[in-house]
């Protein structure tokens, strides 16, 4: 009997690190993938952010193998608040992730039909692009 219970704790364990794609598009992620999903959540958050209305967005995008890498962005009304989480990335590394980093500004720059959006004057000196999107 303990064996067996044994066994579904440790079952019921190993899916507690998976991030499904039906979960990112329930909670509302804007999924990077081959195409953007839930570009709109994105534009609203643009838009309450240039409003200076405090918003905040998950940007969900995958590896070549399939693994989820996690972008959380807060924006307070005055600055931008970057954390991104690679833990579930089999092949990647924790050592570039960033814990609540302060950023200044989000740019857009239209390059060959596409927005870039970046977030710049980040407290770490590095800017971080969040997407590309086709220009509409």
């Amino acid at each position: 009997m303990r064996k067996l219970c044994l066994v579904v704790c440790l079952l019921c364990l190993a899916g507690c690190g998976t991030y499904t794609m039906e979960e990112e598009k329930k909670n509302g992620d804007i999924i990077v993938q081959k195409d953007v999903a839930n570009r709109d959540r994105f534009e609203s958050f643009l838009k309450k952010s240039t409003q200076g209305k405090s918003d905040q967005i998950r940007i969900t995008a995958f590896t070549t193998e399939g693994d989820p890498v996690l972008y959380d962005i807060k924006y307070d009304g005055k600055s931008y608040h970057y954390t991104s989480d690679s833990s579930r990335d089999q092949f990647g590394t924790t050592d570039i992730d960033r814990k609540n980093e302060v950023c200044r500004q989000l740019d857009k720059t239209i390059v060959k039909q596409k927005a870039t959006y970046t977030l710049r004057k980040c407290a770490e000196g590095e800017d971080h692009e969040l997407l590309r999107l086709p220009k509409q």
